[in-house]
């Protein structure tokens, strides 16, 4: 019935398994855990201690590092099932119905459901603050809303897809780098891919620190560049990917990158304080993907 699929690199997975078999054992589904070690270096053998405890689940671990587009695609083509659940590993489910609530949608008309990402309410620690106050805004969000732009805020931390969808969509994506998501949303629009949006999330616990989070929204507006070379025929609905479409249109872009060039050092000073400015991070993505344009 469903293949419950979990790349992890270097995460300890207790929490998220736990969670599991705690639903899992209450219910009567036929299922399979594979969770795969992208070139782990930490808390593999604990991982492989906690996997063993459910008969239904793998570890495959893999030496080298093969990356989120490999990772994923290996997973799929090892699943037996013809329903996908992929989990990120710093994932909890939020509720005790979560397979069950996924379950209801195995017969419907949909390609794959989505189910959302939560928070917590309390402020973490200063050092992740960003990555929590981004997630809660612009992540967090309800399915209702999810549903009128169904391509927009597509989270593949936690999401159900048939097999086949998966393996077609997947293998489309050329770019290994952060940002995965934007592609796969960009893959599943363009070939009609039908997806619905469900109030069944998983709460993102493993965030990244402020730093960290900056250098990788560098890296995913990278990948959304790259995107955009190579099909710019595309339409998408990346809010940020269309109003560079249009700066593009009234030859803007150099403008709006000579402007970030002169603020990036305040700017990224802003974002990395106790209370970062969204607005300005938005800003910043826009600046930054206009100076990858006007280096060309």
């Amino acid at each position: 019935m469903i293949s419950i699929l979990i790349p992890t690199y270097n995460y300890n997975v207790n929490l998220l398994f736990q969670a599991l078999k705690l639903e899992l054992t209450s219910i009567s589904i036929d299922f399979e855990i594979i969770c795969y070690e992208d070139g782990s270096t930490k808390h593999v053998e604990n991982n492989s201690l906690v996997i063993s405890s459910i008969s239904e689940a793998k570890h495959i671990i893999s030496k080298v590092n093969r990356g989120r587009i490999t990772t994923r695609q290996s997973l799929a083509e090892m699943a037996k099932y013809d329903w996908l659940l992929f989990l990120d590993a710093d994932v909890i489910p939020e509720n005790s119905t979560f397979i069950s609530d996924y379950i209801k949608f195995i017969n419907s008309n949909y390609d794959a459901i989505y189910g959302g990402c939560s928070y917590a309410i309390e402020k973490p620690d200063q050092q992740y603050i960003l990555r929590w106050k981004y997630g809660k805004n612009y992540e967090n969000v309800d399915a209702e809303l999810r549903n009128k732009s169904p391509y927009k805020v597509a989270i593949s931390g936690n999401f159900l897809i048939k097999k086949t969808t998966f393996l077609d969509i997947n293998s489309r994506v050329e770019n290994e780098g952060y940002g995965y998501d934007n592609y796969v949303a960009a893959f599943m629009k363009a070939n009609h891919v039908k997806i619905i949006h469900i109030n069944n999330n998983a709460t993102h616990i493993g965030l990244d620190n402020n730093i960290t989070f900056l250098n990788k929204t560098e890296k995913a507006v990278k990948t959304l560049y790259q995107f955009n070379l190579k099909h710019n025929s595309i339409s998408t609905d990346n809010s940020l990917l269309e109003f560079y479409r249009k700066l593009a249109s009234f030859r803007l872009t150099k403008v709006i990158g000579g402007l970030f060039k002169l603020s990036k050092t305040s700017i990224k000073k802003q974002l990395l304080s106790d209370n970062p400015n969204l607005t300005l991070l938005q800003f910043y993505k826009l600046g930054y993907l206009c100076t990858l344009t006007s280096s060309k």
